[in-house]
């Protein structure tokens, strides 16, 4: 029987089994194999990734007020990339000794004086009118929260987390500053090297790629790139939704906005990375294509022709009353399933009506007439 080749580490220095120190439950025996792990967090781990651990740590386990958090967290990298030993064996192993915990509480006064001094120095820098770039300005906005991806891309090359728990539009949704379009643009370019880069291991062709990935199996390589296209989709997903919510303009969308106030539709969906339009736009359009995520049907609502003896309000389009869609041909309104929604969708972006009907031809599925009916499931795609 062959032998089993050994997987290649990218450390330098040998890793600690995690796993194995995770299990002690000695105090004597968790001291030794705490420290013992230090010199290889110390040599081979990020100073990013080290000051990442710390501010996560502030965050979840110091048990710190907001304020007092919120000062300690202004504090810069530097500040952090010592003790950024520590939280980060500790987020491991899950256990510190309680001297270094002591020790942490002791930096605690450190950090609050400086923090404070940073905080001054920002508000002083805003009354002098000091000039930073909108893009520098964005980049800081941000930065924590791709430093906090990075460290979670850290967990899941090592195993001590799942892809599954990685849910980037949850974090762009709740993030402070709120995420707009703009930042959401800054993120994606910012990961786009390391996207294009896991495309390359996907594909597992390159040389220097086998040489540099040769530890990952190939269920590893495969997360690897779903991790980053988990980042683009959900940047695209704010991207689409910022933009289209500020399409409508008030001076001409307040009499639409009463009609279609009642109406009900799904603002977007992060797992196709597709968002709704401004659904006054619904209001006297000709035509309008509709995606229901719950029973994955496309559909396309068409105006009656100009011909008064087969419509109530002659060459006007389509309206809205409740949640119903009026004033549409029922002969030529229908809607097809998608077979595979994530790879047909893209189909139905974008402002080419042509590329729309083409692509809805093609579709295989038995095509159904629709009832005019608008919910919570209704991604509103595009109005012409």
């Amino acid at each position: 029987m062959p032998r089993k080749k050994k997987e290649r580490s990218i450390y330098v220095t040998k890793e600690p089994e995690w796993n194995k120190f995770r299990a002690l439950t000695d105090t004597e025996e968790q001291a030794k194999a705490f420290h013992s792990c230090e010199y290889f967090v110390r040599t081979e781990i990020p100073k990013k990734k080290l000051c990442a651990s710390v501010r996560n740590w502030v965050k979840e386990t110091s048990g710190w007020t907001k304020e007092e958090q919120k000062i300690v967290l202004a504090n810069p990298d530097w500040a952090f990339a010592a003790t950024g030993i520590s939280t980060y064996v500790e987020y491991k192993l899950g256990y510190m000794p309680e001297s270094i915990s002591k020790h942490l509480w002791k930096r605690k006064e450190e950090w609050i004086t400086r923090g404070k001094e940073v905080l001054l120095e920002k508000k002083e820098a805003i009354k002098d009118k000091k000039v930073i770039s909108i893009q520098e300005r964005m980049k800081m906005q941000v930065e924590h929260l791709c430093a906090e991806w990075e460290y979670q891309l850290d967990c899941l090359t090592d195993g001590s987390k799942t892809l599954t728990e990685f849910e980037p539009y949850k974090d762009l949704v709740s993030y402070r500053p709120e995420i707009k379009a703009a930042h959401a643009k800054l993120i994606k370019d910012d990961f786009e090297y390391a996207y294009n880069e896991a495309l390359e291991v996907k594909e597992w062709n390159d040389p220097d790629i086998k040489e540099g990935y040769g530890h990952f199996t190939p269920k590893m390589r495969k997360e690897y790139l779903e991790f980053f296209e988990k980042i683009n989709t959900a940047c695209e997903t704010i991207i689409q939704t910022k933009a289209t919510t500020r399409k409508a303009r008030k001076p001409r969308a307040r009499s639409k906005d009463s009609i279609i106030k009642k109406l009900k539709y799904q603002i977007n969906d992060s797992e196709l990375g597709i968002a709704s339009i401004h659904p006054t736009e619904i209001v006297n359009a000709n035509e309008i294509w509709i995606y229901n995520t719950k029973t994955r049907k496309l559909g396309v609502y068409h105006a009656h022709t100009k011909d008064p003896r087969s419509m109530n309000r002659p060459g006007s389009g389509l309206m809205v009353k409740g949640t119903t869609i009026l004033d549409y041909d029922k002969e030529t309104s229908i809607q097809k399933t998608l077979r595979k929604p994530k790879e047909q969708i893209s189909n139905w972006t974008g402002k080419a009506k042509t590329k729309f009907t083409k692509s809805f031809d093609e579709l295989t599925t038995t095509g159904i007439k629709m009832n005019g009916r608008i919910n919570e499931n209704t991604i509103i795609l595009k109005a012409f």
